[in-house]
This record gives C-alpha cells, sequence and structure tokens, in this order.
C-alpha cells in the first residue's frame, strides 16, 4: 500500500458530549472504530462532520462547560490542495492542515483552516475537495448528481475531453455575452449617432483652434472701441487740417517753411526739420484718414461676440479649454467610427458563435455516446461488486440522459440507480432508505472508483447494519480494497470486518460520580499489531 497524499494524522475533542478530553492518532490503511453501542464511536464521526463544515447544536457542549474545542490535523502532498488553499488564503507550513471549530453554549461557533479564520463555506468546501463520507450524513458527496457524472467520465477515462469540451463552451459563452452587449449598443445606436453627429457639427461649424480665439479678442477690443476711436480721429484730422476760422498744424507748418526759405539769412539751413515734422504729421494723417474710410460693418461686431460666445459655451461643455473641445471632437468621431463598424462586429461574432455552437454539439454527442457506453460497463461491475456483498439479486443501472441544452459538461444527466430487491424497481440511490444498504452500494462504488478519484479520506458509517458471518467477511474485504488508495475510517460491530483493520480505535464508556452527580465519560485508546487479537477476541465473545 503505498502512502495516500493526503491523511488524517489526529484528532482531538474536548467537552463535547461525553468526550472531556481526548485526542485520537489516525494511522493510514482501515481505521476501525470498535466499541460498544452507546460508547461514542459515532460521536467521533460527528466531531469529523462539524469540522467538515455541519451545522452545529449546542447541545453537543458537555454539560457545565462554555464551549467544545474540535481540532484535526491532516498531513497533505497533494499540490492540488495546498495551490487551491493558497489561493483561498489558507497557506499551509511543513505540509500540514489544521483545522479548529468551537462551538458555545449559546449556539454560536468560530472555525480556522491554518490557525486563520474562516466560515463554514470554506470547510464544507475543503471538505467536498478531498474528504467523503459514507453513511447517514448530510450532503455525501457521492449522491451528487454532478458528481456522479464525474466519476464516469473518470472511468470512461474522458476527463481530458470532457475538459476540451468545457474550454470551447466558455470560449462560446464569453462570445455570447460579448455579442449580447453589442446587441444592446445597437439598439441604442441611432440615438447615439444622432447626439454624436450634433456634438461633431457644432465643433466643426465652430473649427476652434487657440489662435483663433486670440484674434476673435483683439477683434472684439478693436470693434468695441470703434465709435469713440472714430470720433478722436476727426479731432486729430481737424487739428492736423484745420477747421472753419482756426488754422491747422500742416498749413501752419507750410506757412513756417516759406517764412524760413525767404529769411534764409536769418535761419539758415533749419527748413529740413520742418519738413521732417510735416512728414511724420502727414504720416499720421494718412493713417487716420484710413482709419476713418475704413468699411465698417455694423454687424460685425455682434458676429465676433456671438462666436466667442460658442467658444464659452463648448469649453463648459466639454472641459474648459479649447484643446479640451478639439479632444472631444477626435474622441466623438471615434466612438462615431466604433458605432458604425457594430454591424462588421456583430457579423464576425455570429459566425463565430454558430461555429462554435456546431462544435459543442458534436462534443457533447461525442461524450454522450462514451458515457452511455461505459455506463453499462460501470453499471455491470456495480452490479457484481454490490451481490459479493450479499445482497442477493440486488442490481445497479445508471440512466445517461441526453438533454436538449447544453450544460457545463455536456448534453448528459446521470442518475446512478439501484434495486435492492428483484422486481421492486430501481431507485436513485440517494433515495434508498436503509442506512445499510445504501452504505453497502457507496462501498461498492468506492471499490471500483476510489483508484480514479481526487478523494483520499472515507469515512464508513452504518457499513454493517443487518448484516453478519460471510457478508461481514466481504464488507471487511472491501474496505480493505478501498483503503489501498486512500485512508478509510470505519465504524463497525463486527470482528470479521475489524480484523482488516490495519489500526483499532476502541472507544470505552465509563460512568462515574462526583458527588451527588453522576457523570458519563468517553474515552479512546488506540490498538496496533499483535494486539488487535485480543481485541478481536473480545469482540467474538460479545457476539
Amino acid at each position: 500500500m503505498s502512502a495516500p497524499t493526503f491523511y488524517l494524522k489526529d484528532l482531538t475533542i474536548q467537552n463535547f458530549a461525553t468526550f472531556k478530553n481526548q485526542s485520537i492518532q489516525f494511522g493510514l490503511g482501515l481505521n476501525a472504530l470498535i466499541g460498544e453501542t452507546g460508547s461514542g464511536k459515532s460521536l467521533i464521526l460527528d466531531a469529523l462532520q462539524l469540522l467538515l463544515g455541519a451545522r452545529a447544536d449546542k447541545k453537543v457542549v458537555r454539560r457545565e462547560t462554555d464551549y467544545s474545542l474540535l481540532a484535526a490535523t491532516f498531513e497533505c502532498h497533494d499540490q492540488n490542495v495546498i495551490a487551491w488553499l493558497e489561493a483561498e488564503g489558507f497557506p499551509c507550513e511543513n505540509n500540514e492542515i489544521t483545522i479548529k471549530r468551537m462551538i458555545y453554549k449559546n449556539g454560536s461557533s468560530k472555525a480556522y483552516i491554518n490557525h486563520l479564520s474562516c466560515s463554514l463555506h470554506n470547510l464544507g468546501s475543503f471538505a467536498r475537495k478531498c474528504i467523503d463520507l459514507v453513511g447517514q450524513f448530510e450532503n455525501q458527496k457521492l449522491l451528487s448528481e454532478g458528481y456522479q457524472l464525474y466519476l464516469l467520465d473518470h472511468f470512461a477515462k474522458i476527463l481530458d475531453e470532457r475538459n476540451n469540451y468545457n474550454a470551447v463552451l466558455n470560449q462560446y459563452n464569453e462570445i455570447k455575452n460579448k455579442k449580447e452587449i453589442l446587441i444592446e449598443q445597437k439598439q441604442m445606436r441611432e440615438q447615439r449617432l444622432d447626439y454624436l453627429e450634433f456634438q461633431l457639427q457644432e465643433i466643426d461649424k465652430l473649427a476652434p483652434t487657440p489662435e483663433d480665439e486670440e484674434l476673435l479678442l483683439q477683434k472684439k477690443a478693436i470693434l468695441v472701441n470703434y465709435e469713440k476711436h472714430l470720433k478722436l480721429a476727426y479731432q486729430f484730422m481737424s487739428l492736423l487740417d484745420g477747421e472753419d476760422e482756426s488754422q491747422g498744424i500742416l498749413p501752419a507748418l507750410r506757412q513756417l517753411r516759406s517764412l524760413m526759405l525767404k529769411n534764409n539769412e536769418f535761419i539758415q539751413n533749419k527748413e529740413i526739420l520742418i519738413t521732417q515734422s510735416e512728414d511724420h504729421l502727414m504720416d499720421l494723417k494718412n493713417h487716420l484718414e484710413q482709419y476713418v474710410n475704413l468699411e465698417h460693418d455694423p454687424e460685425e461686431l455682434e458676429k465676433v461676440i456671438e462666436r466667442l460666445d460658442t467658444y464659452q459655451r463648448l469649453k463648459r461643455k466639454f472641459g474648459g479649454t479649447v484643446d479640451h473641445i478639439m479632444q472631444s471632437a477626435v474622441d466623438f468621431r471615434r466612438e462615431k467610427q466604433s458605432l458604425q463598424e457594430l454591424d462588421i462586429d456583430l457579423s464576425e461574432m455570429e459566425i463565430k458563435s454558430k461555429e462554435l455552437l456546431i462544435d459543442l454539439h458534436a462534443k457533447a454527442k461525442s461524450l454522450h455516446k462514451k458515457r452511455v457506453k461505459a455506463s453499462l460497463d460501470l453499471a455491470n461491475k456495480l452490479t457484481e461488486r454490490i451481490q459479493r456483498l450479499r445482497m442477493t439479486g440486488a442490481e445497479v443501472q445508471i440512466t445517461v440522459e441526453e438533454v436538449d441544452e447544453l450544460q457545463e459538461w455536456g448534453k448528459s444527466r446521470v442518475y446512478f440507480k439501484a434495486q435492492t430487491n428483484p422486481g421492486e424497481g430501481f431507485y436513485r440511490i440517494k433515495d434508498i432508505a436503509s442506512g445499510g444498504e445504501l452504505s453497502r452500494i457507496l462501498l461498492a462504488v468506492r471499490q471500483i472508483l476510489s483508484a480514479y478519484d481526487s478523494i483520499s479520506i472515507f469515512l464508513f458509517d452504518e457499513i454493517d447494519t443487518g448484516v453478519g458471518g460471510e457478508t461481514a467477511i466481504t464488507i471487511g474485504e472491501a474496505l480493505n480494497e478501498v483503503a489501498l488508495h486512500g485512508q478509510v475510517i470505519a465504524i463497525t460491530h463486527l470482528p470479521q470486518i475489524a480484523q482488516f483493520a490495519d489500526k483499532m480505535i476502541i472507544v470505552q464508556k465509563e460512568i462515574y460520580h462526583e458527588g451527588e452527580i453522576t457523570r458519563t465519560e468517553s474515552s479512546v485508546r488506540e490498538v496496533l499489531g499483535k494486539l488487535m487479537k485480543k481485541e478481536l477476541q473480545a469482540m467474538h465473545g460479545h457476539i
């Protein structure tokens, strides 16, 4: 027997029902929990179930104590489990996983994985990954149709094909979601395109640039002061040319120059100064005349102001600067082009979607055919196994239904069914009422499929209910076979089963008195090797 990559090392139980303070060391292979009825064997599996996320009842807290403490340590060399814990935020050290649960007498509880607080959901997820409960437990993994499908696929050796189908399905769903978004965008496209076109027309009509805005501001300043400047120009020209009876500066300069030329002997060579002054004043006059004769459109100021108002409005609308207006135009054109290309994208996605859908149906059909074929072989093997377990006439049937819609793993729905009494009909194994019969059917499933499974720890309860003799020996052999692929912890009352154990965990109950108060306390002791023979003889003596 090779060592499993994941197994339970020890369990600590404090103040839990009849247990005061016990620590149990589990071994590899088959661990048999034995002891008289009512000694507390089932409490050990109850404790494990609580550590794996089951709902707690405050009644389990031992009387006159404040809380129950349950703790378990697992040895783990399974890198998938280690990686999963790391991803969930519960990294483990030295290949050990610790789980702790505290249940208080008010009904509340706390849970921890690797010393970090966790939820019951976290515990349940951990349990489903690594541990299987077989017996009268809630939420047995083997009773899940999805898990039965996984085991059938593993048996049929089509897991790679199944995963390939799932990868294509994810791709198809991704394209489908994108297509729905594009269709929704298309429905709003015309309205959005109208909006974009309006905004672009408004911006394009203005054709904004920082330089244009600056020129408009300068022009506005000129136009606003036009009337005032015109009046000043006429005043300057009147002073230069003269008006009515007053003599202007230019005529006076001409007279002054003429007088200087006539009296050159008095003022020699100074007429140049008069000429220069006259030239400068003539330049000024020409400038004033140009201004006066400038064509003036009374509506031009209004147009400039209106254009500047448009600048201000668009700046408020698109971010506060001319650069923001220009960038908005770039963004609008890009979005407009994207929306106009929606039909092309949708057409391409529609083609790809149809191709993937055809591929998915073909893959699902192939998976379904292989499942149907493998289900007959697996059902025959399971029937043979349960009949070896002395369920005379019992038969297993695996129904593989093909559904219309594509599911996560194809188009198949799988039901493990069993007929425990000939002629009485087949029922889904989860609906089989007898705990003993159910346990034996699930044991048969485990015998065949444990080598295919990632589950490493198997907990069996009520496995020997209503059996004895040769049947018990056969059950013991089956448990021993399952233990070759993992760790098995099973409650049994029969020496025929216990004889196959690699380790015995004997549960005893003692009644003692504390003054006038009577108390009950359960304890365990572990038995290995040759000492187990003595315990087996004691068990034979009680049969």
